[in-house]
Parts: C-alpha cells; sequence; structure tokens
C-alpha cells in the first residue's frame, strides 16, 4: 500500500521516536511512505516527550510543556490555539498536493490539538482515514494546561475520532473515555506502544555504561526519558533515600533531561545523595538500550492515567526488573508480580518496598526480568506487529483498498 503519514510534531521527542519506528515498520512490510509535517526536521536521538505545533510548543499525549512557547518565550494559551486551528490552512495544501502526487490508498494521521486537515483531505479525496490519538487533548490540556476554547477543542476531537474509519488509541483506558463521549467502539483499535526488537533485547550489554560511572560493583536502580515533574522522579529519589541504609551498594541512574531535572538536583543536594544518584543528561537515542541493560531494577515512578509508556516497553524488552504504578493502564500490559512489581501510585514509602524485596533477592529479580522479556515476546508487544495491525484495520474498514497491490 502508499500510506500517507501527516503529523505535526516537531520531532526529537518520545512521540518522534513513535513515528519514525512505525513508519520504518511500514517500510519493512513492503510499504511506501510518505510523510507530510510543517517540520521536516532529522527524528529523534534521544528521549523526552512532547509533541510541538509549527510554533508554538505545548502539553501533549505522552508528556510535554504546560505553558506554549513561541520562539522561546511564553505565550498565552488562546494564542497557541488559535495556531493551531489556523495551522489547518496550510495543512490542506500540504495534504491535497501530496494525496495528488502519490495517490495514497489511505491517510495516517497523528492527531493534535484542533487539527483537523486531514479529515477534510480525506473526504475530499475519498481516501480512508486512520487516526492515531495518543491523549484525549481536550482533556489533558484542561488538566494541565490552560485550554481556552475547550468545548471547541473537544469538539473537533470527538468528531474527529467518529469520523475517521479507524480510531487508534494506545490503551483500553483511553478507549473508555471516548467511548463515553459517544464514539462508536468499533470505530476504536486499542493498540499499545511497541519496541523495536533488534535494538532492545536481552542480549543488550550494559557493563560499559556501568563502567562509565563507577557502578561496576553495585545494585543500580534507574529511570530513563524526558524528565517532567509529573515523572515521579522525585518520588523515586526518595524512595532510594530510604533505602541506602539497608543496600550501601545501592545507586540511583537518571538517563535523560528535562524541566524537572535542576529541582531534582536540588533534592539530591539537600539530601546528601550526590555520591550515589547519578544524572547523565541526554543521550543519544543509539546508546538508550544500553542504558537500560546497566540498571539492575528499571522504574516507571508515574505516568498519565491513559498513556502506554514507551519506556515500559523498552525495559521490558532489555529484560529488566520493572517496578511501576498500579493503574489500569499499565495493568493492561503487566501484572503484579508478572513481568512486574506494581505499588500504589505515588506512594513512594511502597515504592521503597518493592525496590527493597527485588535488591534482596538476586533470583527473584533476575526471574522478574525474565518474564517480562517473555511477556514482550509472547504478546508481540513491537512496532513491526502494530503496523500490521495497522494495515489489517484498513482492510476492515475498506475491503478495496490496496487490493492491486
Amino acid at each position: 500500500m502508499k500510506i500517507l503519514y501527516h503529523h505535526r510534531t516537531r520531532g526529537e521527542d518520545a512521540q518522534g521516536i513513535h513515528i519514525r519506528a512505525l513508519c520504518d515498520a511500514f517500510r519493512e512490510l513492503g510499504h511506501e511512505v510518505h510523510m507530510v509535517a510543517p517540520l521536516q526536521r532529522r527524528l529523534p536521538e534521544h528521549t523526552d516527550d512532547d509533541d510541538i505545533p509549527p510554533a508554538p510548543a505545548a502539553k501533549s499525549s505522552d508528556d510535554g510543556d504546560a505553558r506554549p512557547t513561541l520562539g522561546g518565550v511564553p505565550i498565552p494559551f488562546w494564542v497557541y490555539e488559535l495556531l493551531s486551528l489556523a495551522y489547518n490552512g496550510p495543512a490542506m495544501v500540504l495534504l491535497l498536493v501530496a494525496v495528488l502526487r502519490h495517490r495514497p490508498d489511505f491517510i495516517y494521521e497523528r492527531y493534535s490539538l484542533f487539527s483537523f486537515a486531514g479529515r477534510l483531505v480525506a473526504w475530499l479525496t475519498r481516501r480512508p482515514l486512520v487516526l492515531e490519538v495518543n491523549a484525549p487533548l481536550s482533556l489533558e490540556l484542561q488538566t494541565h494546561g490552560d485550554l481556552v476554547f475547550r468545548r471547541l477543542a473537544q469538539w473537533i476531537e470527538d468528531w474527529l475520532c467518529r469520523r475517521a474509519n479507524r480510531t487508534i488509541v494506545v490503551t483500553r483506558a483511553m478507549a473508555d473515555i471516548f467511548a463515553a463521549r459517544g464514539v462508536p467502539r468499533e470505530r476504536l483499535l486499542v493498540m499499545p506502544n511497541g519496541v523495536d526488537g533488534a535494538h532492545f533485547h536481552p542480549g543488550v550489554e550494559g557493563s560499559t555504561v556501568r563502567a562509565h560511572y563507577g557502578l561496576q560493583q553495585a545494585r543500580v536502580v534507574g529511570f530513563v526519558g524526558w524528565i517532567r515533574p509529573w515523572h515521579g522522579v522525585d518520588g523515586l529519589i526518595h524512595a532510594v533515600a530510604g533505602l541506602r541504609a539497608r543496600h550501601p551498594d545501592l545507586h540511583l541512574l537518571i538517563v535523560g533531561d528535562g524541566p524537572a531535572v535542576p529541582a531534582l538536583r536540588q533534592q539530591v543536594e539537600q539530601a546528601g545523595l550526590e555520591a550515589c544518584v547519578h544524572f547523565t543528561g541526554p543521550v543519544e537515542r543509539a546508546a538508550i538500550p544500553a542504558h537500560i541493560a546497566a540498571l539492575d531494577i528499571a522504574v516507571q515512578p508515574d505516568v498519565t492515567d491513559y498513556a502506554s509508556p514507551i519506556k515500559l516497553f523498552e525495559y521490558l524488552a532489555l529484560g529488566r526488573a520493572v517496578v511501576a504504578p498500579d493503574k489500569p493502564n499499565i495493568r493492561e500490559v503487566v501484572q503484579h508480580e508478572n513481568g512486574a512489581l506494581l505499588f500504589p501510585p505515588r506512594e513512594w514509602d511502597a515504592l521503597a518496598e518493592q525496590l527493597d524485596r527485588l535488591l534482596a533477592d538476586d533470583a527473584w529479580r533476575q526471574q522478574l526480568g525474565d518474564q517480562a522479556a517473555a511477556l514482550v515476546e509472547s504478546q508481540g508487544c513491537t512496532w513491526q506487529a502494530n503496523a500490521r495491525h495497522v494495515i489489517e484495520s484498513v482492510r476492515q474498514a475498506a475491503p478495496s483498498v490496496g487490493v492491486a497491490t
């Protein structure tokens, strides 16, 4: 098939990783992918999470800044929202030209706030539309941002989900949100994020990373990702601080950068933990597997209630013992003591208890890591499997599509 992929993401983040990985998977399966985006930039080499429209930045599906900016200068949310609406004009022109040039079998669009150009072009050119929704942004921005045109945002969001031939959501928890808002369940396809099994697997070696930070004899707990205040890394530091007396060889490796890092460094300094907490700063994407492999225990301290965090799948695929919050969207992937240990959300002493269990029992920690790797393989949590699901869903929604190929 020929696929026209439309997005409004800057591409230096976890969402950019998602875009690149899925497009690569389509191509590996023999399909032809053409990209339409306002900013044609090299896709990511490090992990972070924010979806950025053509000019202003704003909080988005995995995580992002609650305050939009224009050229690095903060702007009111209503300005960002008007710019987002205005983007539909040039986006329609770009999409129409691309459809006429490439004659795609369907349009695949990564949903962004107030973006409806893909739906209009799909209707005008009679192409199926697959809409990928990574968060109910009208709800998320109402909670974490300062959304002004909330009713309009939700109306557009719901209209898009109802009108797309298929709407892909990353968790059942998100599907429940849209179903409660009137989107027919038969139009919703639950498809969690995935992992690139060629780069994330139990055979990856982390000894070089451990040697770089002097951790050869240490027990290493860690977090990998773009670090926002709501990621709960402060709670992870609190948990590690409480375990140091019992486990003097315990070290914490925080891999990545982000706006929460200055406050976290201050927290570490105030707690006197400089000798056992290590901040790597930004890390090249190609080096992420080795950094995860350097961990004995990988932690997802917190996550939004409907997200499908890519880092969780990467932890699992590398066969790390994982500790994560006990939330419904996390339980869609793992169960307590089956692939991970779960703790009540944001109860940091409970997180410390689960870490202590794993630190005290090497065999149990290894067993949990083996379970994690086997779970990824058995459930097919890969980008290529996701690409197959998309193609199958298009053929079910529009059986005549791609027949010639």
